[in-house]
């Protein structure tokens, strides 16, 4: 004899599956959430920088300490083990939020394909001269999860395919960043100022004479 489906408030487990969507964290994560729960109040009172975090599987939103680091790009590219995010909210793969809230989680660097700021550039990854005497270039990237467009910015001497074949810096800098997921086409995302994981990258190239930024590449 075949046993009853547990229920949980009048919601029959397996409906509750049925709304699961494959290759979205998320959907696994708010499952385990059995009723309403308040946002997560904040840790600290201390600066920090609101960011998000995407990979193949798993997006949220948080803040993020630099300590003594100037910039973002400084603090991930020097540091080791893994990432402490606090005031995390998982959002979906669409980028809305779920319930699913925690005053902090220690995030793998080398799962996570992206880190955006969906903000204007933060003034000091973009401020100063040196930043203003280097070159941009478009660039298109495929990762297992996304395409993605962007500027990167180069010294007037580098050559682009030295950079993009060089192992470092592990995380690129990139502005005016448009991804796409491969999972779910519908699913476009816009970041002012983003670092990519170049471990992540499957194939990359500079966007050509002819070809438009946006839906045409996207």
């Amino acid at each position: 004899m075949t046993e009853p489906r547990a229920t949980d408030g009048g919601v029959n487990a397996a409906d509750r599956d049925d709304e699961i969507v494959d290759g979205d964290a998320a959907t696994h994560l708010e499952a385990l959430v059995a009723s309403a729960v308040a946002p997560a109040v904040p840790t600290t009172a201390g600066e920090g920088l609101p960011i998000e975090l995407v990979g193949q599987h798993l997006r949220l939103s948080g803040t993020v300490f630099i300590g003594f680091h100037r910039r973002l790009s400084d603090f991930v590219n020097n540091h080791e083990g893994l990432i402490q995010i606090r005031d995390v909210t998982v959002l979906r793969r669409n980028g809305d939020p779920t319930k699913v809230t925690s005053p902090s989680f220690w995030v793998s660097p080398e799962e996570v394909t992206l880190i955006g700021q969906a903000t204007d550039v933060d003034e000091r990854e973009t401020g100063g001269s040196e930043f203003m005497r280097k070159r941009s270039f478009d660039l298109i990237v495929v990762t297992p999860g996304h395409t993605l467009t962007g500027e990167v910015h180069l010294n007037p001497e580098a050559l682009l395919a030295a950079f993009i074949e060089s192992p470092s810096p592990t995380w690129i800098p990139m502005t005016d960043v448009r991804t796409r997921s491969l999972a779910d086409r519908r699913v476009i995302s816009r970041y002012g100022f983003a670092l990519v994981n170049r471990r992540h990258i499957v194939a990359a190239t500079e966007l050509q004479p002819g070809m438009v930024r946006g839906r045409g590449v996207l």
